[in-house]
């Protein structure tokens, strides 16, 4: 049990949780940009704005990050 504060106070350490934050928070903040970019897509709706705004008002906001578990799990385990 001595490995991970020694590994946490090295760079390498620093650099690998680092990483990993950084993964994860571009992961939630660009995949509803990506969801919302596919629905376009796939609809004459219109604008996003427009998909947005019905999309969150049907099935609410939540729905945004559906399947966001999958591109989280290969970004947070992904080893270089």
């Amino acid at each position: 049990m001595e490995f991970w504060p020694e590994f946490l106070a090295s760079s390498t350490g620093k650099e690998f949780v680092a990483g990993g934050f950084g993964g994860t928070a571009g992961i939630i903040s660009g995949y509803p940009l990506d969801t919302l970019r596919v629905m376009q897509q796939n609809s004459n709706n219109g604008s996003a704005f427009t998909i947005l705004r019905n999309l969150v008002a049907k099935e609410g906001p939540t729905t945004l990050y559906r399947g966001m578990a999958a591109p989280l799990a290969s970004v947070t385990f992904q080893v270089n």
